[in-house]
């Protein structure tokens, strides 16, 4: 009875609140903060020289960069807040599988002010969804909770409106090839008159090669979405660095 109790809830939350140590270096901060000053100055932000199109870290900045260029992408624009370097992947690790949900309204403060610093407007936020297997095995879906936390600071709603038809080999184990057959035709609208005419914000943790953002667009263009941008906590850079 005692265990659920709000008095034992609030105690929890006093004593092990998660800003009370630096989410990199462990060292206490007792502040409002997610890290200490030394590890926020070393934070991988990716702020600096990117393709201006599909937002990556290269070495000089361009258009479109060795990823995209030449290709007709169906995502029109894409931004990410940090490089997938350390410690952001390895935080990105910890909120996908260990369970470490708060680390997402982190993410989401972070990603706020990239959102609004791109112009994107959207209409309304997409996430990318998850089999019923794959929910239930991992039990939530880190790309929904970081939609609907950024929904509360940018008020834009988000809609549930995508769904994965069935289980994918893990994108890790593929080339940027394998990853687009990996995920053709798997990512359907159910809710076509929620897309129609909008400009929609998909949201997800990290970009890698595209491959996922790009299906995705594909499937909410098919549906009659006017315009796709994608908005990440981090992306890979460029192989080739250009």
């Amino acid at each position: 009875m005692y265990e659920n109790s709000k008095f034992v809830k609030a105690l929890r939350e006093y004593f092990f609140h998660p800003s009370w140590r630096c989410n990199d270096c462990g060292i206490e901060i007792f502040e409002d903060e997610y890290f200490c000053e030394d590890c926020k100055s070393k934070l991988p932000y990716n702020n600096k020289k990117i393709c201006k199109h599909c937002g990556r870290k290269v070495e000089v900045s361009c258009e479109y960069c060795s990823t995209c260029k030449g290709r007709l992408t169906q995502v029109d624009l894409a931004r990410s807040v940090f490089v997938y370097e350390r410690p952001i992947n390895s935080l990105i690790k910890q909120a996908k599988y260990e369970n470490k949900i708060y680390l997402i309204e982190l993410f989401a403060k972070y990603m706020a002010p990239i959102y609004f610093k791109s112009y994107i407007n959207a209409d309304c936020l997409c996430f990318v969804p998850m089999t019923d297997k794959s929910l239930n095995d991992r039990g939530y879906n880190q790309s929904q909770i970081l939609a609907q936390k950024l929904s509360e600071i940018i008020q834009v709603p988000v809609i549930d409106c995508l769904i994965k038809t069935k289980d994918t080999t893990r994108q890790a184990k593929l080339d940027r090839a394998g990853r687009m057959k990996n995920l053709q035709g798997v990512f359907k609208v159910n809710n076509k008159s929620a897309v129609n005419g909008k400009t929609v914000l998909i949201i997800d943790d990290v970009a890698t090669t595209g491959a996922t953002s790009e299906n995705i667009a594909k499937a909410l263009k098919d549906a009659g979405a006017e315009r796709v941008c994608l908005l990440t906590v981090a992306s890979v850079p460029s192989k080739e660095g250009y």
